[in-house]
């Protein structure tokens, strides 16, 4: 149930309208439920870091009580607040109480896929299928949004437009936001690249590995296919971390005569890239590159310096988990960003505006503590004695999460739920690396 919920949630979507992301929470929900049952009937415990649960917990009860003691309800069609008689009106409360709710029940189903897979990564074959899964669905949506582009489809699954809503450039297959479709791609592209590695640096089958080197063009063709600049800055930054890990492996494993077809092999890969790259109207994102901008006149630039001077006024709890939206109008009441924003494109500050310095504080300590305990499970002696999958795997969810963290300087990734998702999963392998050992 969770591996389809894993592949379903960037098909749905991504979890960026509200039925997409009732049906990955539906599911979500009921995976962990299932899970929580079979631990009961194995009468085993969970295996995870004390730590990583401390640091989840704390965020359930700065999230719960912004929610019991929430202040007001937002209503978006007037642009008001509706007062609430909370119990305790001189204490941090959510300027909206019904945002806030939404978005603790999907904090909860989120922090319990991280404990879910910190749980499941102690299994050696939990994580070779979990992997498995990460690249089904990332080479699907590149396979997807490769056949859009190639058909010169109008909108997402070709249906007609509406009102110029997810048309033209600004789609990449089911996001409707080329740049959390970019930061999608980034987030599985180095699974698959590791996949096809592993593929071929173990005794697999021809169709395994033409699956794996498929799976992994078909990622990479389509971030270059895709029209969001800062995604493909991101890519390059992330092809040069998978070279630096993986180059030298490949290059001790192979021999003089199988450097020479491997060389060859790249030429026809790069070939093929361009063949697919044509087919699927790669002039587009060349020419966004060309384009000129005024960063001076930029609203995303404007927004966040409206974000930067509300900042003061955060306080140690913020204004409510989600309230972005609400709250942002009356901080920009100079109107010095123009037009509506459901997310500003920093996800730090917007955490800092809803979460206040503590909870922000508690993100960032689950975030990069995770990309912490992965490195030193790295560096231990034991590491040395781990199965090959495991020392080639972590090493690649530690870039795909620094890819992520970087996008999230420029843009909102990380407040769609599917993006959350598979961080999630990465966040789980990081923090369970902690608990992996030798015998296992």
């Amino acid at each position: 149930m969770f591996f389809v919920t894993l592949v379903v949630a960037p098909w749905a979507y991504g979890g960026t309208t509200s039925q997409s992301i009732l049906v990955i929470n539906l599911l979500l929900g009921a995976s962990l439920l299932l899970w929580l049952i079979d631990l009961a009937i194995r009468r085993r415990k969970p295996k995870f870091p004390m730590l990583l649960l401390l640091l989840i917990a704390a965020l359930l009860v700065i999230g719960s009580w912004m929610v019991i003691n929430a202040r007001s309800i937002y209503d978006p069609e007037f642009g008001t607040f509706s007062s609430l008689n909370n119990f305790a009106p001189h204490a941090p409360g959510s300027f909206d109480y019904t945002i806030s709710l939404a978005w603790m029940i999907r904090a909860t189903l989120l922090f319990g896929a991280i404990l879910l897979v910190a749980d499941l990564s102690q299994d050696g074959k939990g994580l070779l299928h979990l992997w498995g899964v990460i690249a089904i669905g990332g080479g699907s949506i590149s396979l997807l949004g490769l056949l859009q582009k190639a058909s010169g489809a109008e909108a997402i699954f070709w249906h007609r437009p509406i009102y110029g809503f997810g048309t033209g450039t600004s789609f990449f297959a089911t996001y409707y936001y080329h740049g959390n479709a970019g930061a999608f791609l980034n987030l599985v592209l180095p699974l698959t690249a590791g996949l096809a590695v592993r593929a071929f640096g173990t005794p697999s089958g021809p169709i395994i590995r033409s699956l794996g080197l498929t799976i992994f063009l078909l990622n990479l063709a389509a971030v270059a296919a895709n029209t969001s600049r800062g995604a493909q800055l991101i890519a390059g930054l992330i092809l040069l971390a998978l070279l630096w890990q993986l180059g030298p492996h490949i290059f001790r494993r192979l021999s003089r005569s199988e450097k020479n077809v491997a060389l060859v092999g790249v030429g026809a890969i790069l070939l093929l890239l361009y063949a697919i790259g044509t087919a699927s109207h790669l002039e587009q994102p060349i020419s966004r590159w060309k384009q000129s901008e005024d960063l001076s006149q930029d609203t995303r630039l404007l927004a966040t310096r409206v974000a930067l001077h509300a900042l003061p006024d955060v306080g140690l709890l913020g204004f409510g988990p989600g309230t972005f939206r609400a709250v942002f109008p009356f901080l920009n009441r100079d109107q010095l960003a123009s037009g509506s924003w459901r997310f500003l494109h920093e996800d730090y500050l917007q955490t800092a505006i809803e979460w206040g310095w503590a909870g922000s504080a508690i993100w960032m300590l689950l975030f990069f503590g995770g990309i912490t305990a992965a490195i030193l499970s790295l560096r231990k002696r034991e590491a040395r004695e781990w199965s090959w999958r495991r020392r080639l795997t972590l090493p690649l969810v530690v870039i795909a999460l620094a890819g992520v963290a970087l996008h999230a300087l420029i843009d909102f990734p990380l407040q769609i739920e599917s993006i959350q998702l598979y961080a999630a999963v990465y966040l789980g392998l990081c923090w369970g690396s902690a608990r992996w050992n030798s015998a296992r």
